[in-house]
């Protein structure tokens, strides 16, 4: 990981400060303990509301995604997310999540998984879903994927205010 948390001025007044993982099972009612552990991390570092609402959307896109899509619906499979501080290679301020599964490898940022998808000729023709990916690209300053022998790792970044 990068810098530690000290290069970024936090608020003091959120005690205990919140832990630096979170480890869930695959589940989708796991994701419910997402928002307010991350809301406790955005408040310990003053984090924006846009921002704040670019990290949940986010989080909850690729972490639902992994419990349905990578995981199948299967519980009792672990996944990890983990937030550091970190310097940014343009030298600024971010909130970096990294998500660990050992869900089968699947690259999100690879051109074929970012590809438009046709526009439905109809309203009826419209299905919900197919979006996450996309909007993860749109909502965080920084992505990165690696393939882990055993799974997964992706890496979010958001911006702290200076």
């Amino acid at each position: 990981m990068g810098q530690a948390a000290t290069m970024h001025a936090m608020n003091p007044s959120i005690d205990p400060p919140p832990p630096p993982l979170l480890t869930l099972q695959s589940q989708i009612e796991d994701l419910a303990l997402v928002w307010p552990w991350a809301e406790a991390l955005a408040a310990r570092y003053a984090v924006p509301p846009d921002t704040q609402f670019a990290i949940h959307l986010c989080l909850e896109e690729a972490l639902s995604n992994i419990v349905r899509h990578g995981y199948r619906n299967q519980s009792n499979q672990s996944i990890a997310v983990a937030c550091t501080v970190e310097r940014a290679p343009s030298g600024v301020a971010e909130l970096v999540f990294t998500i660990d599964d050992h869900a089968p490898h699947f690259d999100p940022l690879t051109p074929s998984q970012v590809a438009p998808a046709p526009a439905p000729a109809t309203l009826a023709e419209l299905e919900p879903g197919g979006q996450g990916i996309r909007l993860i690209r749109k909502f965080a300053s920084r992505i990165h994927y690696q393939q882990l022998p055993n799974g997964n790792r992706l890496t979010l970044a958001f911006p702290l205010p200076s």
